[in-house]
C-alpha cells in the first residue's frame, strides 16, 4: 500500500483526553479515530492488525474442533423473555457471567433446539461479533471502549467432567494465541463468579488492584489474594479484660495509638446480612473485610452490609462499636486466619464509644473450631503459593473470561443428551471469551518505546515500511512492485516529505523493518529492524529473500 494513498494519518501533537499508552500511540499512529458514544473507528492501519489477530484466535480455537458460526445482531434480544429469566436466574445464585446478554441467549436457543448424544459431544461453537461493554472507560481507548470487538466460544460436553475439560482446551487455545501475539498475561479467578477465570493483563492505569508474586508470577485480584498471615509477637500472660471509653475512634489508627497497642491487636467487626442471615466478619485492624472471599464462603451468595438499623438492633450500639463479645447467637462469627494466634486483642464492646481490650479465646470468648481467610491480603506479604516471593501491588485490565455454566440452560430450556445407554441427562455448557479490541490494546501496552509502537510480526500491519527519499523514487516503485508481487505486505512511503519526517512516522507506526532507499544507499537498501539502533546495507536480493521468508 502506498502511504499517500491511506486513509488515515499520523497526528504530531499529544492527544487530549488520552490517559492510556495504547490510546495515545493508536490515535497518533493513524491506526484508529474517535467515533460517535465514545467508540472509536478503526482506520486501514487498525483494521489490518485486527484482521490478524481475529485470524490468531481463529486458527487456535480452530485446533481444539471449533465450529464458526454468526452470532444474531443487535440488542433486540436482550429483552426477551428468555433473557429476563436468565437475569433472573443468576441473581438467585448470586452470579454475573461476563458474557453479552445475546451472546446468552443466542447459547440458550441453540442449547434448546439440539437433540445431542455422546457421539456429538464435545461440541464447540464459536464467533465474533461487536458487543457492549458495561463498564466503559473512552479515555482508556480499546482498552475499556464502549464498544469490542468479542470473541466468544460455547462448549457442550457428555458430563461435568467432559465439559471441564473442554473449558480447558478453550483455555490452553487463547494462551497459544495470546504468547504467538507475544502478550503476557495473568489467570485469576474472578471476583463475581467463582467458577469463572479471568485472562488479565497488567496495566499502569487506576484499573483492578492485584496481588502479584515477585518470585513465581501468582496473580490474584487483591480482593482475592492469599498471603502468609504475619507471625507478631504475642504477650505471653493474659491481661485483665476490661472496656475502655474511647469516644470517636472507629478508625483502627487513632484507635491503637490511643491503647497504645500494634494495629494488629485491634479488631474489624463486620456485619453483613446473606440470605436473611446475619453474619459478622472479624479480621486484624490492619486488614479489609474481602466481600469476595466472604461471598464464596456463603456459596456465592450475594451480601451487603447490614444496614445501621439492624446493626444497632443487634449490638445496642452505633456502627463503628461491634464487636464479637455478646452478640445474638443468631448472628454468626466469622474468624479470619489473621487472628488465629493473638493474644489480649481488642474489639469493639457493642456499647458506643466503648472498646473492650485484652481478650482471649478460650476465656473471654470461645476459641472458633476453624478460621477463615476473609482478608484482604496486603502488598509486602509472604506468597502462599512459593516460599521465596511476596505479593507485589499492580493493576490489571481483564481481556478474556473461561466460565463453567452448568445445567443452566438445561433447567431453563430441557436441554439434554443421551448417555451410551441411552439415558437422558442434562447438558452442561461453558463459556468462554476474549475482548479482542482490548488486546489489540494490550499489544501496543506491551510492545512500546518512546518513538513509538513496536509490532510483533504477527500481527503488524504490514511487513515492512519501505521510505524512499529524493533521487530514488523510481527505484523504490521497482522495490515496492517487485514485493508485492512475492507476496510481501509493504507500506511505502512515497510522499515528498522530509527523510525525518518519514523515519519518525515509520517509528511511531511501528512496522517490524524499515527499508531505506535514497541517493547514498546507491544500489543497495538500507535494512533497520524497529527494535535495532542502527540499520545495515544489504543488496536488494537479500532484502527480498529475507522478507519473503518471513
Amino acid at each position: 500500500m502506498r502511504y499517500s494513498r491511506l486513509f488515515g494519518k499520523t497526528v504530531r501533537d499529544k492527544p487530549r483526553n488520552a490517559d492510556s499508552e495504547s490510546h495515545q500511540l493508536l490515535l497518533r499512529g493513524g491506526f484508529v479515530r474517535p467515533a460517535s458514544g465514545g467508540g472509536f473507528l478503526l482506520l486501514p492501519l487498525g483494521q489490518r492488525v485486527m484482521e490478524k489477530v481475529q485470524a490468531i484466535v481463529a486458527e487456535e480455537i480452530a485446533q481444539c474442533g471449533g465450529c464458526v458460526v454468526g452470532f444474531p445482531g443487535g440488542r433486540q434480544s436482550a429483552n426477551s423473555d428468555l433473557c429476563r429469566s436468565l437475569r433472573l436466574r443468576r441473581r438467585e445464585v448470586g452470579s454475573d457471567y461476563a458474557f453479552a446478554e445475546h451472546h446468552e441467549a443466542a447459547l440458550a436457543s441453540l442449547a434448546g433446539s439440539l437433540a445431542l448424544s455422546y457421539r456429538d459431544l464435545p461440541l464447540l461453537v464459536a464467533g465474533t461479533r461487536w458487543a457492549n461493554r458495561e463498564e466503559a472507560h473512552p479515555n482508556w481507548g480499546l482498552l475499556a471502549a464502549p464498544e469490542c470487538l468479542f470473541h466468544s466460544v460455547y462448549g457442550f460436553g457428555a458430563g461435568d467432567l467432559a465439559t471441564l475439560e473442554c473449558l480447558s482446551n478453550i483455555g490452553n487455545s487463547y494462551m497459544r494465541a495470546l504468547q504467538r501475539m507475544e502478550v503476557k498475561v495473568w489467570a485469576m479467578r474472578s471476583l463475581s463468579h467463582a467458577s469463572t477465570m479471568e485472562i488479565a493483563t497488567e496495566t499502569q492505569l487506576a484499573a483492578r488492584p492485584t496481588l502479584v508474586c515477585s518470585h513465581c508470577g501468582y496473580a490474584e485480584a487483591a480482593e482475592l489474594a492469599e498471603s502468609r498471615v504475619p507471625e507478631w509477637p504475642q504477650q505471653p500472660n493474659p491481661g485483665v479484660t476490661a472496656a475502655v471509653h474511647g469516644p470517636g475512634l472507629i478508625q483502627v489508627g487513632p484507635l491503637s495509638q490511643f491503647l497504645g497497642i500494634p494495629v494488629h491487636q485491634t479488631t474489624k467487626t463486620m456485619l453483613f446480612e446473606v440470605r436473611g442471615q446475619v453474619i459478622a466478619a472479624c479480621v486484624a485492624g490492619i486488614y479489609g473485610v474481602s466481600e469476595a472471599k466472604l461471598m464464596r464462603l456463603f456459596g456465592g451468595h450475594r451480601l451487603s452490609l447490614a444496614a445501621p438499623e439492624v446493626v444497632k438492633e443487634l449490638t445496642s450500639s452505633e456502627v463503628g462499636y461491634a464487636g464479637p463479645v455478646g452478640l445474638p447467637p443468631q448472628v454468626q462469627v466469622i474468624w479470619d486466619l489473621s487472628t488465629e494466634h493473638r493474644t489480649n486483642f481488642e474489639a469493639g464492646a457493642n456499647l458506643t464509644d466503648h472498646h473492650s481490650i485484652n481478650l482471649n479465646f478460650g476465656r473471654d470468648l470461645p476459641r472458633p473450631d476453624r478460621f477463615f481467610d476473609i482478608r484482604i491480603a496486603r502488598p509486602g506479604e509472604r506468597c502462599t503459593k512459593c516460599e521465596e516471593g511476596r505479593l507485589e501491588a499492580r493493576a490489571a485490565i481483564v481481556l478474556g473470561n473461561l466460565s463453567t455454566v452448568g445445567d443452566l440452560y438445561a433447567e431453563l430450556l430441557g436441554a439434554k443428551f443421551l448417555d451410551a445407554d441411552k439415558t437422558t441427562h442434562p447438558l452442561p455448557v461453558n463459556c468462554s471469551g476474549l475482548d479482542l479490541s482490548a488486546l489489540l490494546a494490550a499489544v501496543v501496552e506491551q510492545h512500546h518505546d518512546g518513538r513509538g509502537i513496536i509490532w510483533p510480526d504477527s500481527v503488524a500491519p504490514f511487513a515492512a515500511q519501505l521510505v524512499s527519499l529524493p533521487l530514488a523514487e523510481a527505484a523504490a516503485e521497482s522495490l515496492y512492485q517487485r514485493l508485492r508481487g512475492a507476496g510481501v505486505d509493504v507500506l511505502w512511503d512515497d510522499r515528498t516529505e522530509s527523510a525525518g519526517v518519514k523515519f519518525g512516522d515509520a517509528d511511531l507506526i511501528g512496522n517490524p523493518v524499515r527499508l531505506v532507499m535514497s541517493r547514498r544507499t546507491g544500489d543497495k537498501i538500507e535494512w533497520k529492524a524497529r527494535v535495532a539502533e542502527q540499520g545495515e546495507l544489504v543488496e536488494v536480493e537479500e532484502a527480498v529473500e529475507r522478507l519473503r521468508l518471513d
